[in-house]
């Protein structure tokens, strides 16, 4: 009898002591499950302020910018904030890109006119400037045939015209697109817009990166000074050599444009430079300053790195000038991680 109940109680125990460890696994497995929850939340909380402090310090940095006081090549434009907080200014002229609007001679407007019916303005070209000449030269350029060239020429057109003829045989309207609400019959608002326009799928497999060589907001002239040198070899006809040279002067020894030691260059000796003399050279069409600034911001906060890319409008930045001088309009702008450019290569073809 005592035997049979020492065993039993042997056995209860055991059970006892499962239930006590069941118990005691289930309580880690849950205490486990709330911490990696919580651990996620802290994260994520965390993520989310460094965020918002690369936002305000990307804002702040903009502000500076856009502020006349500051001049080209200043230190508030690139500063070490603490040890975990940076940010780096650049302002680019946005002329040294082009205006698909101003080339198809249409006026852009607002971004979201308060008509969408209202008639499109004509734009009267610049003295001596051939907008269609330009696209073709560009789209040549980039291994597009003479008819394919004008023919893209057409379709754009007949894209941002306010009517539904044809600017060509064969070019495309209404019946071409399947009457599916395109063409838009208005200028474009957008550089993706562009890529809706029939026959740019050429462009595409032409050059995937063409759409850093436009802006909407790039203004009627395009500028020397703020261009690429494959662009400017593309839209004027010059020799690459010719092209690099005159942007090795307007970089100064520095390399860096926009910096205090930049020289003055004239737009005379801009045009020679390239060998751009005559009336068939669209030298109204030439600048060294641009209407519209692209503003470029890159922060880093802790191990976060963000870009804030803004066009403003105001005059240019000038040696020993204000770059942000009258720049009180932003007419775009747009937050993302930063694109890393290969090295020497201008951070102007972001977004």
């Amino acid at each position: 009898m005592n035997l049979s109940h020492h065993l039993q109680s042997r056995q209860q125990s055991g059970a006892a002591l499962l239930a006590v460890l069941w118990v005691i696994a289930m309580l880690i497995g849950l205490v486990a499950g709330v911490s990696l929850l919580l651990n996620q939340d802290l994260e994520a909380s965390a993520s989310r302020r460094q965020i918002f402090r690369a936002r305000m310090v990307a804002e702040g940095a903009l502000n500076i910018a856009m502020n006349p006081a500051v001049k080209a090549g200043d230190p508030l434009l690139k500063r070490q904030l603490s040890e975990d907080e940076a940010y780096e200014v650049q302002v680019i002229g946005e002329g040294g890109r082009l205006d698909p609007n101003m080339l198809l001679g249409v006026s852009r407007g607002p971004p979201v006119p308060p008509d969408p019916n209202a008639p499109i303005a004509p734009v009267p070209p610049a003295s001596g400037t051939n907008g269609n000449q330009v696209l073709r030269n560009v789209f040549m350029h980039w291994g597009m045939k003479l008819d394919q060239s004008d023919k893209l020429i057409a379709d754009l057109t007949d894209w941002v015209d306010a009517d539904d003829l044809h600017t060509r045989i064969n070019s495309a309207e209404k019946k071409e697109y399947g009457n599916n609400g395109m063409p838009f019959n208005r200028p474009f608002r957008s550089i993706e817009e562009m890529a809706l326009v029939r026959g740019m799928d050429q462009v595409e497999r032409a050059y995937p990166e063409w759409r850093s060589w436009f802006s909407i907001y790039a203004g009627a002239k395009f500028d020397l000074k703020s261009a690429r040198p494959e662009v400017v070899v593309a839209v004027t006809g010059c020799q690459m050599r010719q092209a690099q040279s005159l942007h090795t002067r307007f970089i100064g020894r520095d390399g860096l444009l926009g910096t205090e030691d930049d020289p003055p260059v004239l737009l005379d000796e801009a045009l020679g430079t390239l060998g751009l003399i005559g009336p068939a050279a669209n030298i109204g069409f030439y600048d060294i300053t641009s209407s519209t600034n692209r503003i470029v911001v890159r922060v880093r906060v802790g191990d976060l790195e963000r870009e804030l890319s803004a066009v403003a409008q105001g005059p240019p930045p000038s040696v020993g000038g204000a770059i942000g001088q009258g720049a009180t309009t932003i007419l775009w702008m747009t937050e993302a991680n930063p694109i890393k450019d290969a090295e020497g290569q201008d951070p102007r073809s972001t977004r």
